[in-house]
């Protein structure tokens, strides 16, 4: 934890510029600049201010559009609006709503985004929560991974326990934990607006992965080539071409499809 209390605090209104170092409170409000690296209680940014520089604080918010260039090691953070670190963030607890950016990775105990995130690295937290249409460029490691709405990654997504409910079409290239539940969308979005969505995306509504492993198992509107666990359950929407299940496998929906099924 920073302790600056010893230090004098750092305002910046307009568009003003200040050099980076140590501060109890830095604040940008509008469109100023800190050049260089800030360690500090508090720092905040509303506008579109930016930090040359990495920030370490006790406490981190951006709102606007405002930017840090470097790093952020901060306790608690959040980015409202479409505010971005380009660098890395290791955090305790951290909350993103709008179109927030990470450069970098995530690193911390608790990870929040609503609204259309972004990061460009990986996460790695105990506790992740995706709610809406997030972009992960390497994947997602964590124990409790709940996810609802939209998520495309290149990674893979390993937990104790990953929960996914589709409102919208979902991209994942592999999925390894314990616990494995997968459920179609329930919103209340009307019929105009789901043709319109199918118009874009061929696969709107379902997920489409290569692999999940997992000792339980239980998916709805899933496309995927290998499932693989211990007590696998497929509901309705599925099309898998491959299940390896080695203690049950029950299937509640006729119309799904499974091409191969083998007892381990």
């Amino acid at each position: 934890m920073v302790s600056n209390e010893q230090f004098g605090d750092l305002k910046i209104s307009g568009s003003g510029s200040a050099a980076g170092g140590r501060y109890r409170i830095a604040s940008i409000s509008g469109s100023g600049k800190i050049v260089g690296d800030v360690n500090c209680e508090k720092f905040s940014i509303s506008g579109s201010g930016k930090v040359e520089g990495a920030v370490i604080s006790n406490g981190f918010s951006i709102s606007g559009c405002g930017k840090v260039s470097g790093d952020l090691n901060c306790v608690t953070g959040s980015i409202s609006g479409s505010g971005s670190v380009l660098g890395s963030i290791h955090a305790k607890k951290f909350n993103i709503s709008g179109s927030g950016k990470i450069g970098g990775n995530f690193k911390g105990e608790e990870l929040t985004v609503a609204g259309a995130g972004r990061i460009e690295g990986r996460i790695n937290a105990t506790n992740v929560k995706l709610l809406g249409s997030i972009r992960v460029g390497h994947g997602i490691e964590g124990e409790i991974i709940n996810i609802k709405g939209v998520l495309k990654t290149l990674g893979m997504v390993n937990g104790d326990e990953v929960n996914i409910e589709l409102n919208g079409g979902c991209e994942v290239e592999e999925i390894g934990a314990t616990k494995v539940r997968v459920l179609k969308e329930y919103s209340t979005m009307n019929a105009i607006g789901r043709f319109i969505c199918k118009l874009f995306s061929k696969n709107f509504g379902y997920l489409t992965i290569r692999t999940i492993e997992a000792d339980e198992i239980y998916l709805e509107n899933t496309i995927a080539d290998v499932v693989r666990g211990g007590k696998i359950t497929i509901g309705e929407g599925c099309k898998i071409k491959r299940i390896e299940y080695s203690e049950s496998l029950e299937k509640l929906n006729s119309e799904s499809v499974i091409e191969e099924e083998m007892k381990l």
